[in-house]
């Protein structure tokens, strides 16, 4: 018989001594208080770890101070004499090398003054090694050659120093830019902007809190309302070359450079952000039909507002895991300012540099190398117009094609097995209920990545939405000069069928595991997702670790619930972004801590033919809530962060889920659970459809159907204790759309109720265990056939799969799942499996092992816990 065999065997070394054995590497237990924080606690790189590429960059915590200034110095030995590099006072806490390093181990460290004339305090002396075949795939450039370019005549902005009249022949045919001209002209002649609501509220019977919050929502957008026809007035002008669009552009922007930056219309961050890169366009767009006094008025404005902005980046923005508004928008607007006057206005070169180091050293923000986003694909949309334009604008001024970094090369597996074309997203993370099928932003973006890219499997995923949303490719949208400055009639975007690809793909960064029976069709598939989240529940994430997914035919069938009412009023804080508004568990009804600190990581991952394999570990995730961020947006809104909020230490100190898909009707789910004292567990499934408790003589079992519509949906939980099951509707505060907040076209959204269903253990236990089997049919679901459960060793079979899972604590874990009829089988633990007259026995006891047959060829993987790229390469990180 000729076989083929795939034999992984994943496991990492740091941090384990060196006599451990085998078996203690299967399984790994990390015991660091956090490995994101919320602003870097740290040094990067340490500790001798070999760095990624032979270009790294330095990171170090901050001092508080807005006088501060850093230094850094390396070496090739630690006295500092031989290959030094010695940088210069910088007000930022990072280092980009802007160089390649030989081989070999380096050292360095850091000082840091509080004002100048003060004393310089060194860190200690850090190392790393360089490793021989380390090169980077591009070494960015110094700050001074980018400055030097970034101070080319005007128009600059976009190359257009050297390509505006290539920019201009090589749209004359294009049909788009016709239109855009055409609507531009509209602009002409309208009357000038006046300082008021964009979108106005009653605010009666509101708290003082709630009518903050919306003075700033109904003046949301003002700036993008007031700016982007100036922008686009600009970019008409140099489609044109028709000086009515520009002479419009200066009219309307010498208006708007006389608004108060203090006004409630213009001093929000966004709104000001805009408004600055709008100034911007026009400052270089229009610069050689501008007056002197013009010139001065637009000087003068963007030096106030770029200034404004920039006071608030050094020695804090880039120390931080993420600021999400000056990633989303800000570092967009500023960088586009800082370019546009690099030269003319001297603090503007300090503003370009910044930018250019803090990009250079921290994109992407939210990922390492995977393509993913930790928060979600809710919020995911909102940085989009930055991930397709600031690659862009430092690709012109650095000369690196920042579209081919790993990160970027990944993405678009990403939002292939996140969110599928005609189909609907992984549930999690901030507005991911407005995710229920492809949306506009997701479709254009896709579609302008694909422009940079040329992936196969991308345009494959544009074009499937083009078939389907053909409405979203038509009109004016914000990646419209993007697909203006990069139109190429002649590419031949070729496409490739995702049937192709690996059915499952891990995101081990963000921890998003992704497993499909059909991607080609995912409007007709079964779609699974475990998340186990390194970042935690930051940001616009949620404390949803070893939460799951499930969609089917396209639509969520168990996933996140609730709204995105607010980023933390009551509803957001005890149901939508906590552990209880998730497919998680709960000990003693208390959930995951929201903050850094609350993270869970993927340490396994398999994918086959007829199984798929992810296994995710929570166990660092529960506690009391420690961050002040957090704390302080409990007291705002007088809620205490207790047990009477579902937060507080329920003592968890282990929880592993191992989650298997098969083929495209079964998710198993097998929960190791323990904690320091006997708690009450409860496993959590929510439901947007009804769900239906069903009656049982078992104690040991609760089953409940989902009514769907669509097909026919079951859940059966086990444990060996007795079990206890609540069904219900409600939310734990009720989801109220007190801003009258809308969906991506428009239209005010309806928050509704939606089903929840908790099993438990009857009786407190220290240690336990879940089994939980759901299935997804398209008639009738099977009936679980219990072959044997004696002491706690289930034997179950549904359809043409057999599975044996040991419930009971006492013994060691284990979980076999076997088809017969597929030739495809799966163990966790020791049991070895037998297939054709064959034993396979584990290689490692406690690894998880994958067997399938296709064609009498071999495929089989082992694997053991490895960690995620943080853990391996971000060494410095400190321990509980």
């Amino acid at each position: 018989m000729a076989t083929s065999l795939a034999i992984i065997l994943q496991s990492a070394l740091l941090f384990s001594p060196v006599n451990q054995t085998d078996q203690q590497q299967v399984i790994k237990q990390l015991d660091t208080g956090m490995l994101h924080p919320r602003t870097r606690e740290w040094a990067y790189p340490v500790n001798r770890v070999e760095v990624p590429n032979d270009s790294p960059y330095l990171l170090w915590p901050g001092i508080k101070g807005k006088t501060v200034k850093y230094k850094v110095l390396l070496a090739t030995d630690s006295l500092f004499k031989k290959d030094v590099i010695a940088g210069a006072e910088q007000r930022w806490a990072v280092y980009p090398l802007h160089r390649s390093l030989k081989p070999g181990r380096w050292y360095w460290k850091y000082a840091a003054v509080e004002q100048a004339g003060g004393k310089w305090n060194w860190s200690p002396v850090y190392d790393f090694v360089v490793k021989k075949k380390a090169k980077n795939l591009a070494v960015s450039p110094a700050v001074s050659t980018v400055l030097e370019k970034s101070k080319a005549a005007h128009p600059r902005l976009w190359g257009m120093n050297k390509d505006a009249d290539a920019f201009y022949t090589n749209n004359q045919q294009n049909p788009e830019a016709k239109l855009f001209i055409a609507a531009s002209t509209k602009l002409l002649g309208q009357p000038l902007p006046e300082e008021k609501p964009t979108r106005p509220r009653d605010t009666t019977g509101m708290t003082a809190l709630q009518r903050k919050q919306m003075v700033e929502f109904m003046y949301h957008g003002f700036g993008e309302k007031v700016a982007t026809p100036i922008r686009n007035l600009c970019i008409a002008y140099q489609l044109s070359k028709d000086e009515r669009f520009i002479k419009e552009a200066i009219k309307r922007a010498v208006h708007v450079a006389k608004m108060n930056p203090e006004s409630l219309a213009t001093r929000d961050d966004f709104n000001n952000g805009n408004i600055l890169e709008g100034l911007a366009w026009l400052y270089d767009a229009g610069y050689k039909l501008l007056t002197a006094e013009e010139k001065a008025v637009l000087k003068k404005t963007i030096g106030i507002r770029g200034q404004r902005i920039y006071e608030g980046l050094p020695n804090r923005f880039e120390l931080q895991m993420c600021d999400n508004h000056v990633w989303q928008h800000i570092l967009r607007n500023f960088s586009i300012a800082a370019v546009a006057v690099a030269g003319d206005l001297p603090e503007a070169n300090e503003w370009l540099t910044y930018v250019y180091e803090v990009w250079t050293a921290r994109f992407p923000v939210l990922g390492t190398n995977d393509g993913g986003w930790h928060e979600g694909n809710g919020y995911f949309r909102v940085h989009y117009e930055t991930l397709i334009y600031l690659p862009e604008l430092f690709g012109n001024i650095s000369g690196i094609d920042y579209f081919k970094q790993p990160w970027m090369q990944n993405l678009p597996y990403y939002l292939l097995y996140s969110y599928p074309p005609n189909s609907t997203s992984t549930a999690v993370g901030d507005m991911h209920e407005n995710l229920k099928g492809v949306v506009k932003m997701q479709a254009i973006f896709a579609d302008a990545l694909s422009m940079k890219m040329n992936n196969p499997y991308l345009n494959w995923y544009v074009s499937e939405i083009k078939k389907s949303k053909p409405e979203y490719f038509k009109g004016n949208d914000d990646f419209q000069l993007f697909r203006l400055l990069n139109f190429n009639p002649k590419v031949l975007r070729k496409t490739a069928l995702p049937s192709a690809l690996p059915k499952g793909r891990e995101f081990r960064d963000i921890g998003l595991a992704a497993m499909h029976s059909d991607l080609t069709h995912a409007d007709n598939e079964l779609a699974s997702y475990l998340m186990a989240n390194p970042f935690g529940a930051a940001g616009h994430g949620h404390a949803a670790q070893n939460a799951f997914t499930i969609n089917y035919k396209g639509k969520k069938v168990f996933g996140g619930t609730g709204f995105y009412s607010n980023f933390s009023d009551a509803h957001n804080l005890l149901d939508y972004r906590s552990s209880r508004g998730y497919n998680t568990i709960l000990a003693d009804s208390l959930g995951q801590r929201i903050g850094e600190d609350g993270y869970g990581w993927m340490p396994r991952f398999m994918t086959g033919e007829h199984i798929q394999y992810a296994l995710g570990d929570a166990s660092n995730a529960y506690g009391e809530v420690t961050t002040d961020f957090w704390l302080g947006r409990f007291k705002e809104i007088g809620i205490k962060a207790d047990q009477s909020s579902g937060y507080g230490n329920s003592g968890v100190k282990l929880y592993r889920r191992h989650m298997l898909q098969l083929d495209s009707n079964y998710v198993v789910l097998y929960d190791e659970l323990e904690a320091d004292k006997p708690v009450k567990w409860t496993t959590q499934l929510h439901s947007p459809f009804v769900m239906n408790g069903k009656s049982t003589a078992n104690a040991l079992q609760q089953q409940f159907d989902v009514k769907i519509g669509f097909g026919s949906v079951s859940a059966a939980i086990y444990a060996h204790t007795p079990l206890q099951m609540v069904i219900h509707d409600k939310y734990n505060y009720p989801a109220k759309n007190w801003k009258g907040k809308t969906d991506d076209e428009g239209n005010i959204i309806e928050f509704k109720s939606q089903w929840h269903a908790g099993v438990s253990t009857v009786n407190p236990v220290q240690v336990n265990r879940f089994l939980t089997i759901i299935q997804l049919k398209n008639k009738t679901v099977e009936v679980i056939k219990v072959v044997n459960d004696a002491k706690g060793l289930y034997n179950l079979k549904v359809g043409d799969w057999d599975i044996i899972a040991e419930l009971n604590s006492a013994n060691p874990a284990s979980l076999v799942v076997k088809s017969a009829v597929e030739n495809a089988a799966f163990s966790y633990g020791a049991m070895a499996i037998k297939m054709n007259g064959k034993a396979y026995e584990h290689r490692l006891k406690g690894s998880s092992m994958l067997i399938e047959f296709k064609n009498n060829a071999l495929n089989r993987q082992e694997v053991v816990d490895s960690w995620p790229d943080v853990v391996n390469f971000d060494a410095g990180f400190k321990r509980k």
